[in-house]
């Protein structure tokens, strides 16, 4: 743990609320936009507001991204990705060390010639920056294969969320063709009742609240100064944009994919659940499963005018059956040499400042959830509680706020210069340092076990570590489980265990080089329609009702009852969160990484890692090293690619 230091520093006070969903309210910080800063702006100009005649920022200073290797030469053939994953190795057989692994459609600079055919009939090419990648059955020179052209948009790394999100509001089944009105009420159970229901509450169910895609950001990741949420320049914002590309359509109206066309499915099921070839659908996602989205596009009548979004997996989900999701708008606050440490973060809604006169604390003003306030230095110590001043001479209750304060002493990292992060689990604050300089400060969520003991409950790690892998995205289920980062993954699918087949085979704790699981497939019913298992019941729970029978039958409960995930929390229970953003693993089964299923960031709540807002994690994510090379989907810390950021996690 890390020594605290007395506080003793001056700034001002920062808000931050759903009012205006992020968006800094500060007094007297001009200096933060010329250093290129986060949201504040002009001295006196409410929620960092800037005119628009304003002059242009200069580069920031501090808080630079990662520095990845230079590109290859612009001549260098290139390796296409067919497979959903594909490991890169540090030499040309499948036994050598894990360097990191890339997703369908990526294509990386390659060798001309493979270097080998050991284990590899295809031949064994080395790619950029350095490894090995098989070509077969994972990848292919061929640039024109359909594969890589139906998977050819990438995630986005310059926006807070990779991918376009949805969650599942009543179970479906994740088709692998365009399916017929006939094959839908064969696969859809009730789905009448479910379209009609859909169509008459069409107009408010998939209304959207700006998230995080809509908050301006820089190149680093940090909010643009002088501009709101929404505020997208030449761009729109998600309420400025039609379903089909909240679903993640380039328009609202395109085409069929060219390998959908005519009913067929002209190329592979890339997804971990195996089907036959004249299976409708492979697999189900159960409600509140979080899917993520490369594409969408309208049918007509013979497919009863249902828009289809497609999967990173590309498989297709029904519109009328997921909602489009933005993550939580909610970031933190760069700091600079005006707005530094010592701050408090109001965590408590309904808080209050507080006058303390003759040895009591008189509630005063009301103060705002999560906004952001400079300490002047000063504690006292009123029946038991302590209260922190203000600089704007105020009392803040400790019972309402988590601190961010610069320790008594450094550790060896800072000493050295080097970036290092610090997590305090009972204040729930997350702060970067480049050496002894803190570059930006946020609210986290960590273990909902708090202080108690990670071996035996959900509570968060506590010592100094290294981030061991990063990846892009990877799939967790609602308790945090994912293969790559050497956790169990428990989901309780509609019909089987995560990612379409059997369980995936965890990798042994502690190990570095894990890659996402791929499961031995379970043999699947005719038409790719597997049995169903019941679904565990919670001590106190109602009654399960029946499993629904082979074929999808699953019941859709009437109007009101919580089918549509109108009265159940986003994140409960335990299904799929596909694709969550921006991973880093610093322990086995231990992560940083974005959660675009909660706003609750303040509160301990999470089953051990450390959730950040999708801002946050993005921004956090392209500081830390080492860098993600370019066209890759993850990569291992090591030698190879350099040492990771040092995580500090203390009471």
């Amino acid at each position: 743990m890390l020594p605290r230091a007395r506080l003793s520093a001056s700034s001002h006070s920062v808000g931050s609320g759903r009012a205006r969903r992020g968006a800094w309210a500060l007094a007297a910080l001009a200096a933060l936009t010329a250093l290129g800063c986060k949201r504040p702006g002009v001295a006196g100009q409410a929620d960092g507001g800037a005119p628009d005649d304003a002059a242009a920022p200069p580069p920031a200073v501090q808080g630079q991204n990662a520095v990845p290797e230079p590109p290859p030469p612009p001549d260098k053939p290139l390796l296409g990705i067919t497979a959903f994953v594909a490991t890169v190795y540090d030499e040309p057989r499948d036994t050598a060390k894990k360097l990191g692994y890339l997703r369908v459609g990526a294509k990386v600079a390659r060798s001309e010639e493979p270097v080998g055919k050991a284990g590899c009939p295809g031949g064994w090419y080395e790619i950029h920056p350095k490894g090995f990648v098989c070509a077969g059955e994972e990848a292919t020179t061929d640039l024109e294969n359909p594969i890589l052209k139906a998977s050819a948009k990438r995630p986005d790394l310059k926006a807070a969320l990779p991918y376009r999100y949805a969650f599942v509001r009543a179970v479906l089944p994740l088709y692998i063709k365009v399916p017929t009105a006939k094959q839908q009420y064969d696969s859809e159970f009730k789905l009448q009742e479910h379209l009609d229901w859909y169509k008459q509450n069409e107009a408010t169910v998939n209304q959207v609240v700006l998230g995080a895609p809509d908050v301006p950001i820089d190149d680093r990741g940090v909010p643009i100064p002088g501009k709101h949420l929404g505020e997208m320049g030449l761009g729109k914002n998600s309420q400025e944009i039609a379903l089909g590309q909240l679903l993640g359509g380039e328009t609202d109206s395109d085409p069929i994919p060219f390998w959908l066309e005519g009913g067929k499915r002209l190329i592979p099921n890339i997804s971990d659940f195996k089907v036959p070839d004249f299976a409708v659908f492979a697999d189900r996602a159960r409600r509140h499963t979080g899917l993520s989205l490369i594409g969408s596009f309208p049918t007509g009548e013979d497919n009863l005018n249902r828009r289809f979004a497609i999967t990173t997996d590309l498989r297709l989900a029904p519109h009328t059956k997921i909602k489009p999701d933005l993550g939580s708008p909610w970031h933190g606050l760069e700091l600079t040499d005006e707005f530094s440490l010592p701050l408090a973060f109001v965590r408590t809604q309904g808080a209050k400042t507080y006058r303390i006169s003759k040895g009591k604390a008189i509630p005063d003003t009301d103060v705002e959830w999560r906004s952001a306030h400079a300490l002047a230095g000063t504690m006292k110590t009123v029946e038991g509680v302590k209260y922190y001043r203000t600089k704007d001479k105020r009392w803040l209750s400790q019972l309402d706020v988590g601190l961010a304060v610069p320790p008594a002493s450094f550790p060896e990292d800072a000493e050295k210069g080097k970036k290092w992060i610090e997590i305090s689990i009972t204040n729930q604050t997350f702060v970067m340092w480049e050496g002894k300089r803190p570059i930006y400060a946020t609210l986290v969520s960590t273990g909902k076990a708090g202080l108690d003991d990670p071996k035996k409950t959900s509570a968060t790690v506590r010592g100094v570590f290294k981030i061991r892998n990063k990846h892009i995205t990877a799939t967790m289920d609602s308790n945090e489980g994912s293969s790559v980062g050497g956790a169990k993954i428990t989901t309780v699918a509609a019909s089987h265990s995560p990612d379409g087949g059997g369980k995936p085979a965890a990798p042994k704790a502690g190990d570095k080089n894990a890659k996402p699981g791929k499961p031995d497939p379970k043999a699947a019913a005719k038409g790719g329609k597997p049995a169903a298992k019941p679904a565990a019941v919670k001590p106190g729970a109602a009654k399960a009702k029946p499993a629904p029978a082979a074929g999808g039958a699953e019941k859709i409960p009437t109007k009101g009852d919580g089918e549509y995930g109108v009265t159940r929390r986003r994140g409960e229970g335990t299904f799929q969160l596909r694709d969550v953003p921006y991973i880093q693993y610093f322990e086995s089964g231990y992560a940083l990484h974005a959660a675009y299923w909660h706003d609750v960031f303040g509160t301990p709540r999470s089953h051990g890692c450390v959730n950040l807002s999708p801002v946050d994690a993005h921004r956090v994510f392209l500081w830390t090293d080492p860098p993600v090379p370019e066209g890759w989907h993850a990569v291992n810390a090591g030698e190879d690619f350099g040492e990771g950021t040092t995580v500090i996690i203390h009471e």
